[in-house]
């Protein structure tokens, strides 16, 4: 081999080495992501965001400038201010109030890192491949185990931390728009359009095997917008289809229960759950003891309902108000707003379309479920903080990209 093929062949090497080499930070987010499907521990998954913090905190030179954005500066006074109603909350217990300090700053440093990492081409690819694959490997493991079991409500369970219905969907849901995105995307290679493919199907599956309808609906949903997304050439497009899309599936949903015999046990085979008697109850109770400021994040969530122990809102946004009151809602509804703006504004970027599919069914979804916005890692990880700092993210770079053309200009 001459030297001159010698060299073009090291120079291939090293591009390849290069196109697959990822920073340290967000191999770690990687990591910790892909754990949520396997170990069953959160505490466990959390170990690698504790390193990701550590990192992230080390290097904050890199990404100070983040402060300067509005939105920014909203999420930071968002994330201290609900660890601050531990204050007020009854009981008060140190070692809790610590607690949720910590998990502020685990999901600070995870949107300082999704936002930094989204500048770069690689990572949104990374992630849709790193999710879409570990979800449909969890779920096809799941499946075999729920066929081979059959659970006595007939509903599959996830593995690791997705031990609930709800969870499991959601993330497997989340993972399936992952495993669309990556097929509608660029990737012209057969095989691996054949392998996100796989994937998409084998994680519609398992939601559907999950029995919760809430995820099943807000998952089509999810996946309709991203297609409409990649469709449509204008923001104001995109948002008529998608209105419509939601409004279309409202009414076949509405019609199905009222005219079609026996569709209303497949629609709620469950009822209503007593979804209202407890958002009543927990509505009653902000309002004799905490609407403007909560009654404090530490304060047990525990009602009993029909009988029942209610361990939680099942509602997000009704939990942040709970925890939080009405300024802790308004600055929730503040920074989606924010976000989503930003998000419609760019849905040219590949970016911004995930982004918008992700809380197409996540913003619907926790209108029925959910009840803890700062976590350790989780399925909120995947479902709210994830948007936001992608939205963050695509500000920072087109910034970038704005200062950059301005100095070419001034040169």
């Amino acid at each position: 081999m001459s030297s001159t093929a010698r060299e073009s062949r090291w120079h291939s090497v090293a591009s390849a080495l290069l196109e697959f080499r990822v920073p340290a930070s967000a191999t770690i987010i990687l990591v910790a992501l892909g754990s949520i499907f396997v170990l069953s521990s959160q505490s466990a998954s959390s170990w690698p965001t504790y390193i990701l913090a550590a990192y992230v905190l080390a290097g904050a030179a890199r990404w100070r400038s983040l402060f300067l954005d509005r939105g920014f500066l909203l999420v930071v006074v968002l994330l201290a201010y609900i660890p601050l109603s531990s204050l007020w909350s009854t009981p008060w217990d140190a070692r809790d109030a610590f607690s949720q300090v910590v998990r502020a700053l685990l999901v600070f440093t995870f949107v300082v890192c999704v936002a930094e990492s989204v500048q770069v081409d690689w990572f949104l690819r990374r992630l849709m491949q790193t999710m879409a694959v570990f979800g449909a490997l969890a779920a096809v493991v799941a499946l075999a185990r729920f066929f081979i079991e059959a659970p006595g409500d007939g509903r599959l369970n996830g593995l690791g931390q997705l031990d609930t219905h709800v969870m499991a969907a959601m993330v497997y849901a989340v993972a399936a728009v992952c495993g669309l995105a990556w097929l509608v995307g660029r990737d012209d290679r057969s095989f691996m359009r054949w392998i996100s493919g796989v994937c998409v199907a084998m994680l519609v599956v398992a939601v559907v095997l999950t029995g919760s309808r809430n995820a099943l609906v807000c998952m089509a949903f999810g996946l309709g917008c991203l297609l409409l997304a990649h469709r449509m050439a204008t923001a104001r497009g995109f948002i008529l289809a998608a209105g419509s899309l939601a409004v279309g599936l409202l009414i076949v949903l509405l019609a199905a229960y009222w005219l079609v015999p026996g569709a209303g046990e497949v629609i709620l085979p469950r009822g209503d759950s007593f979804r209202p008697a407890i958002w009543l109850d927990y509505v009653a109770r902000i309002r004799a003891d905490g609407m403007w400021f909560g009654l404090g994040v530490l304060t047990p969530d525990l009602i009993q309902v029909g009988g029942y122990d209610v361990q939680h809102q099942h509602n997000l946004y009704l939990a942040v108000t709970h925890q939080s009151g009405l300024l802790g809602l308004a600055l929730m509804a503040t920074v989606i707003a924010l976000t989503a703006h930003t998000l419609f504004r760019n849905t040219r970027e590949a970016e911004a379309k995930f982004g918008i599919a992700i809380w197409a069914m996540a913003l619907p979804c926790y209108l029925l479920d959910g009840h803890e916005l700062i976590d350790k890692i989780g399925w909120t990880w995947l479902l709210f903080w994830l948007p936001v700092a992608t939205a963050l993210g695509i500000r920072a770079r087109l910034g970038l990209e704005d200062a950059r053309r301005f100095g070419e200009r001034v040169a």
